[in-house]
C-alpha cells in the first residue's frame, strides 16, 4: 500500500510538465469516455463496470458534515471520505484493488481541485482557434488557483495575463502570498493581478474592463445569483471559453440564461444526469438533454489531437459538477507517479 500526505500530493502537481499533463488529460478523458459509452440505453446493468452509488452524507453531533464517496471501475474500487468542519474540509481517497485489497491513500483536498479543474482542460485543449491572451478567473480557491495552474502548464507562450476575481480580500490575500508570488517567478513574461468587490468602489467598472479583455473565463465560485451578465460580454463581442465548475446546488447561479446559451445551443458538461439534477443554471434555463453534449461522448469520437468545431460568433459553454469516478482515476494515477518519484510511504501487508 502507497501512502501520499497533502505535502506529497502538492509537490507532484506542482512538478508537472506538459507532457505528464498530457497525460492526466488523457487519463480523465478515457474514463469519461468509458462512464459515457455506459449511460446508453443499450447497455445493461449486468455489462456495466463502472458504477457510481449515490453519496453518503450526515452531521455528527458536533454539526461536522461527513461525506461518504464509492465508486468503481472494476479494475478498482474507491472511496473518497470528506469532513466538513469549522476548521475547514479535510479528506482521503481509499483505493481498492477489485478483490478488495487497500492499494493506496491519498489526501484529497488537493486531488479534488486538480481534478475539476482537469476536467475543464478536457475541453480547452479541444478549443484551438480560441485566443488565450487573457485569462479572468472568478474565485481564489483552490479550484480557482487549479484552473490557473493548469492553463499556464499548458500554454505558457499564449497567456499574457491572468487575473483573480474574488468576494472577499482576504482569500485574495491568501492567494498572493501563498501562489502568485511562485506563480510571477515562474512565469516573469505573464501579468497577474488580483482585484475584491469588498472595498473596491469602481468594482463594476472595473470587472466590466476585465470581462471586455478576457478570452477566458474560468468562474470558480459557489455563487447564487449571476457573477456578470450577458451584456457585459457583449460590449466586446468576441469567442471565449467560459468555465462553470462552482455551483452545484439547485439555486447556484454563476452566470445567466443568455450567457449560458451563448454556445449557439451546445453546452458541454461531464455529465448528462448530474448536471441535469445539480446545475441552477440548466434548470433556471429549462434545457434539455438534447442541449447537453457529455465530454465523453466527442472525446470517444475524436481522434487525440482533433479540434472542437465552434461556429462563429459563439462560445464554448463547459459545465462540470463533478464525479466519484473522476477521484478514482486521478488518484490512482497520482498514486503511480508518487511511487515513481519515490513520494510518500510504502506500507507492506495490506
Amino acid at each position: 500500500m502507497h501512502i501520499l500526505s497533502e505535502p506529497d500530493v502538492a509537490q507532484i502537481f506542482r512538478s508537472l510538465t506538459r507532457e505528464k499533463c498530457h497525460e492526466f488529460i488523457d487519463v480523465l478523458g478515457k474514463a469519461l469516455v468509458a462512464m459515457s459509452a455506459e449511460s446508453k440505453p443499450n447497455v445493461s446493468e449486468s455489462e456495466k463496470l463502472i458504477h457510481q452509488p449515490l453519496r453518503t452524507v450526515f452531521a455528527t453531533k458536533a454539526n461536522n458534515s461527513c461525506i461518504f464517496m464509492p465508486v468503481s471501475d472494476t479494475v478498482s474500487t474507491a472511496v473518497k471520505v470528506v469532513t466538513v468542519a469549522s476548521g475547514g474540509i479535510q479528506g482521503v481517497i481509499n483505493v481498492f484493488s477489485p478483490d478488495g485489497r487497500l492499494q493506496g491513500l491519498l489526501a484529497a483536498a488537493e486531488v479534488t481541485a486538480f481534478r475539476t479543474a482537469l476536467a475543464s482542460m478536457t475541453l480547452f485543449v479541444r478549443c484551438t482557434t480560441l485566443r488565450k491572451e487573457n485569462i479572468l478567473v472568478l474565485g481564489s480557491g483552490r479550484q480557482a488557483e487549479w484552473h490557473a495552474r493548469l492553463a499556464l502548464i499548458l500554454y505558457p507562450d499564449q497567456i499574457r495575463r491572468v487575473t483573480f476575481v474574488n468576494r472577499g480580500r482576504q482569500r485574495l490575500d491568501e492567494l498572493e502570498r501563498d501562489v502568485l508570488r511562485g506563480l510571477r517567478q515562474r512565469y516573469p513574461n505573464i501579468n497577474f493581478a488580483t482585484f475584491a468587490k469588498e472595498g473596491t468602489a469602481d468594482y463594476e467598472a472595473k470587472l466590466l474592463r476585465e470581462l471586455q479583455a478576457c478570452d477566458v473565463i474560468f468562474s470558480c465560485t459557489p455563487s447564487i445569483e449571476p457573477n456578470f451578465s450577458f451584456s457585459a460580454l457583449q460590449s466586446a463581442p468576441k469567442q471565449r471559453f467560459i468555465s462553470l465548475i462552482g455551483s452545484y446546488k439547485p439555486h447556484m447561479h454563476e452566470i445567466d440564461t443568455e450567457t449560458l446559451l451563448s454556445g449557439g445551443g451546445k453546452i458541454y458538461v461531464d455529465s448528462k444526469t448530474a448536471c441535469m439534477e445539480e446545475s441552477g443554471e440548466l434548470n433556471t434555463a429549462k434545457v434539455t438533454e438534447n442541449q447537453l453534449i457529455e465530454m465523453g461522448d466527442i472525446l470517444g469520437d475524436f481522434s487525440p489531437s482533433q479540434a472542437i468545431d465552434i461556429p462563429k460568433g459563439c462560445n464554448v459553454i463547459y459545465k462540470c459538477v463533478g464525479m466519484g469516478l473522476m477521484d478514482l482515476v486521478v488518484g490512482r494515477k497520482v498514486l503511480d507517479v508518487g511511487s515513481e518519484q519515490g513520494l510518500g510511504t510504502h506500507v507492506d501487508g495490506f
